[in-house]
C-alpha cells in the first residue's frame, strides 16, 4: 500500500511541463472538445463521503480514453481502457501545486480512481466501483454551456 503511494507522489511530482506549455495545451484542447465526445461529472461522493462541496470533477473524452479534471487542489490527466462497462486508469499526471486543506482528499482521490474497475454513467449520474461492486465515486453530469 505504501509502495502505491509512492508511486503515486513521484509520479504527481515528476510532471515538467511549463506554464506556457500548459496554456497553449489547453487552449488546443478547448478548441478541440467542442467537436469530441466529452462528458464532464461533477463528483458529489468520494468512497461513501460527500465531497460536493469541494468541487472535484472529471471528464471523459471517450475519443482519446482519456480522463481530465480536479482532484481537489491540481488538475490530473489519465488514460483508461474500457471494456463495456469495466474500466482501468492509467496512474494519473497532475500538476505540482501544494494545498495543505486538501492534501489528503487529493491522495485518497487519486488512490481511489486507480482502484476503479466498474463505470456506470446513467443519463445524468455516474458511478465508479471497484471489483466488489462497492461505489467508490459518484458523480452528476455537468451540463453544456
Amino acid at each position: 500500500m505504501k509502495y502505491l503511494v509512492i508511486i503515486l507522489f513521484s509520479l504527481l511530482f515528476s510532471n515538467t511541463n511549463t506554464c506556457n506549455e500548459k496554456k497553449k495545451t489547453a487552449n488546443h484542447q478547448e478548441e478541440e472538445s467542442q467537436t469530441d465526445q466529452e462528458i464532464t461529472f461533477l463528483i458529489a461522493t468520494l468512497n461513501g463521503n460527500d465531497i460536493s462541496n469541494k468541487k472535484l470533477y472529471i471528464t471523459f473524452d471517450e475519443k482519446r480514453n482519456s480522463a481530465t479534471g480536479n482532484s481537489g487542489c491540481n488538475t490530473f490527466s489519465s488514460k483508461y481502457t474500457i471494456d463495456k462497462e469495466d474500466i482501468s486508469f492509467g496512474y494519473p499526471i497532475a500538476t505540482k501545486m501544494y494545498c495543505e486543506e486538501n492534501a489528503k482528499l487529493e491522495q485518497e482521490f487519486f488512490k481511489t480512481l486507480i482502484q476503479s474497475k466498474v463505470r456506470i454513467i446513467t443519463e445524468d449520474s455516474l458511478f465508479l466501483k471497484d471489483e466488489t461492486k462497492k461505489i467508490l465515486f459518484s458523480g452528476i453530469k455537468k451540463p453544456k454551456e
